[in-house]
């Protein structure tokens, strides 16, 4: 372990919520989400680049607890847990950070302090500057998540309840929403890998959903090449599957049709107009 401030650092909600500033009130951390498989009595180490942008002086405080979903969306709630805190090992908890110095921090993941099979924990860090701005201090806490397979994870169950794609798409690349539900038991998280297919001619690819806890159903973004015409997308999890018929269009084609359309429209007026001069001339 190296004597240098030894912790890990991502931010949590940025981690569930994408999109978010990486930036927050003075700190910057990388990478922002931290996974890792253990052996029995395996003990890992990683590390987090922490810097301070701003031009004031700040002390880090870190900290460990233990989170679990509470809504469908994605929405966390963390507390303490002795085992988690024994297992994710913070050699240094405080550290003074300068303007615009960055320290690489150091943590160790330990299996035999672990309880086995998934274990979730968030490395919060503090930040207090050491010299308030306009008399008012700033307390900022960010963090990083860890999803961690300690030894034998546990037995995952999932199904696909929905699928949402719009009827027409200008593209071959469909573009749509699925939603998953972890019909596993309460405590309980994963990954779920899906399948998304296109057929007939199309192509089939996995894609990782959004962190799930037993209990929760989730909505996720996904995109498959489907190529052009009548398509049907199916999204699918093991046996559970849904699935939707599409039709793909060209923007070019689109462009061709209307020009065919307008073609029909002006000879069918001109259909109609001779029609009428004829009537006229016969009488």
């Amino acid at each position: 372990m190296k004597p240098l401030f030894t912790s890990i650092i991502i931010s949590l909600v940025i981690a569930m919520m994408p999109g978010l500033p990486v930036e927050a009130l003075g700190l910057k951390v990388a990478p922002l989400e931290y996974r890792s498989t253990l052996k029995d009595g395996e003990v890992q180490q990683g590390f987090v680049d922490v810097s301070n942008p701003s031009a004031q002086s700040i002390t880090v405080k870190a900290s460990v607890q233990a989170f679990k979903q509470i809504d469908d969306q994605g929405g966390l709630q963390f507390y303490d847990d002795q085992q988690v805190s024994a297992g994710v090992k913070l050699d240094v908890t405080s550290a003074d950070l300068g303007p615009r110095e960055a320290l690489r921090l150091y943590f160790d993941i330990d299996s035999k302090a672990l309880p086995e099979g998934e274990v979730f924990a968030a490395i919060f860090l503090t930040t207090d500057p050491k010299q308030p701005r306009n008399g008012v201090g700033q307390l900022v806490r960010v963090g990083t998540l860890l999803s961690i397979i300690n030894k034998t994870p546990s037995e995952h169950s999932a199904e696909i309840t929905k699928v949402t794609l719009p009827f027409v798409q200008l593209s071959n690349t469909v573009k749509g929403t699925y939603s998953i539900k972890n019909t596993g038991t309460e405590g309980t998280g994963f990954y779920p890998k899906v399948n998304v297919s296109s057929r007939p001619w199309g192509s089939n690819q996995q894609l990782e959903a959004s962190l799930l806890f037993g209990g929760r159903e989730r909505t996720n973004d996904f995109s498959v090449n489907a190529g052009l015409g009548l398509r049907y997308v199916e999204v699918s999890y093991g046996a559970s599957k849904k699935g939707q018929w599409v039709v793909t269009v060209a923007p070019w084609m689109l462009i061709v049709a209307l020009l065919i359309l307008l073609v029909i429209g002006m000879e069918f007026a001109l259909f109609r107009r001779r029609r009428k001069s004829k009537s006229s001339t016969s009488l």
